[in-house]
């Protein structure tokens, strides 16, 4: 299990193809999966949201949750976080959820921005909550 940047998209946002990928856009979606994508996230080479292995249960929709109040700021120090509302699928009812892709759903081919893997975790008729760290959901630390 692992979480990170997914490099390709990065790499299209600074190379010649200029992704026009805004990171505090209010149109982001989180999608929840079970641990074999947790597994097998692919940093160096996934591209773009799929489903596979996303989570299927009452209270949560294919291509996830809509990701509000986002936040792309510098903190100082080199540093740049980006952050968002609490998420949450109340009333669900979800089984092995250990892992959310991060993905721009109003960019073209819906890039992959970040994954978070997490230990997994089960819902019934109950709330998932996830409630970003006062440090944001990513961090980027650009100080050599």
């Amino acid at each position: 299990m692992a979480s990170g940047v997914y490099l390709p998209t990065m790499e299209d946002i600074l190379d010649s193809t200029e992704l026009a990928l805004v990171w505090d856009a209010e149109d982001h979606q989180v999608a929840l999966y079970n641990s074999t994508r947790a597994a097998s996230a692919d940093y160096n080479s996934d591209t773009s949201y799929s489903s596979t292995n996303e989570i299927v249960g009452t209270g949560y929709t294919a291509g996830g949750a809509v990701v509000e109040g986002t936040a792309f700021t510098r903190p100082g120090g080199g540093v740049m976080r980006f952050s968002s509302n609490a998420i949450s699928w109340e009333g669900s009812t979800l089984s092995d959820v250990a892992h959310l892709d991060f993905y721009a759903a109003a960019v073209s081919g819906d890039p992959l921005m970040f994954g978070i893997s997490i230990s997994p975790v089960n819902t019934s008729d109950g709330t998932l909550l996830v409630t970003p760290h006062s440090n944001g959901l990513v961090t980027f630390d650009f100080t050599p």
